[in-house]
């Protein structure tokens, strides 16, 4: 049986497009343009999501290639710079290819588009007439807790009676951050870190974190309380803050031990911000005989536990 890789491979090569390998994803490239590939073969967002962050700066097409069938609400999801070739493209692709191979007539296909500078995205008429489904649209963080795991945790702590999960959005950014010492560059620090918008407080994002685009259980999604502007001025101030430090320098001179203390700090107007997006976080409201209590659905920490003074 011939892979998704081969398949892949083989419609690439078809068009004279030089592919490697690196890093778990195919790479087809043409003069100066590249075109990374995830080759989806199982349901994985996990894969999907890991694949969008890698690659999100890059400025071009992305291709998920796929023989698995996509939910409607996550293809309409994606963004337009993302293509994907499922089972009908492949096959329909493959086989022109084939065919041409034999006429030696060249017609445009999926190839063709991603090497184009501003050609429409190509999809297969089963994939566009799944897309005009309606949406589900958010990005939830995958729960660990559910409704009976945060009734035993609270009939132990609260005395839980009553149980709600509400989503609390994120902002979610990516970010580089010079960091300078006297005038001069001496390092840079990377990664994410997420916005709550309802008490803005930052932390750090894990950009592995598991998410899923619907909910069964029963829940309320909340409304962030600021804007993207101050979420971004508020993870300006808090990277500006936890990497700021004080840095001691030893020098020997004169036969005497000196010691200089000299600050390292980013540049906040030098900071960059990548926006990755809103992401939702189930959180456990639970209402006690003894008190109140907030679990991270998501991770299963409990955030604050609020007793009731008798």
């Amino acid at each position: 049986m011939t892979s998704l890789k081969h398949l892949v491979i083989e419609i690439l090569q078809a068009r004279d497009l030089h592919v490697v390998e690196r890093d778990g994803y195919l790479f087809a490239r043409k003069g100066d343009r590249e075109v990374p590939f995830l080759l989806l073969t199982s349901l994985d967002w996990a894969k999907v999501d890991d694949f969008l962050a890698r690659f999100s700066g890059l400025a071009g097409k992305k291709v998920i290639a796929t023989l698995v069938k996509l939910p409607p609400a996550s293809l309409a999801a994606l963004d337009r710079s993302v293509t994907v070739w499922d089972q009908d493209a492949l096959e329909h692709e493959l086989g022109r290819t084939r065919i041409e191979g034999v006429m030696g007539k060249r017609e445009n296909g999926l190839v063709d588009e991603l090497m184009a500078d501003d050609f429409p995205r190509m999809v297969s008429p089963a994939l566009l007439e799944d897309i005009r489904a309606p949406a589900v649209g958010e990005r939830i963080v995958r729960p660990v807790v559910g409704l009976d795991d945060v009734k035993e945790l609270s009939r132990q702590t609260v005395a839980g009676f009553a149980h709600r999960l509400e989503l609390v959005p994120h902002f979610v950014y990516g970010y580089v951050c010079p960091l300078y010492m006297d005038g001069e560059k001496v390092g840079v620090e990377k990664g994410a870190l997420s916005i709550n918008s309802l008490t803005h407080r930052v932390e750090s994002w894990n950009d592995r974190t598991e998410v899923i685009y619907a909910l069964e259980m029963a829940h309320r999604t909340l409304e962030p309380s600021i804007g993207m502007d101050d979420a971004k001025r508020l993870a300006r101030k808090e990277l500006v803050k936890v990497n700021s430090y004080e840095k001691e320098l030893i020098r020997e001179e004169n036969n005497v031990t000196i010691i200089e203390k000299r600050r390292v700090a980013p540049r906040e107007e030098e900071i960059v911000l990548e926006d990755r997006g809103v992401f939702y976080i189930p959180i456990w409201c639970v209402e006690g005989v003894h008190g109140i209590m907030m679990v991270n659905a998501g991770t299963g920490k409990v955030l604050s536990e609020d007793y009731y003074r008798i």
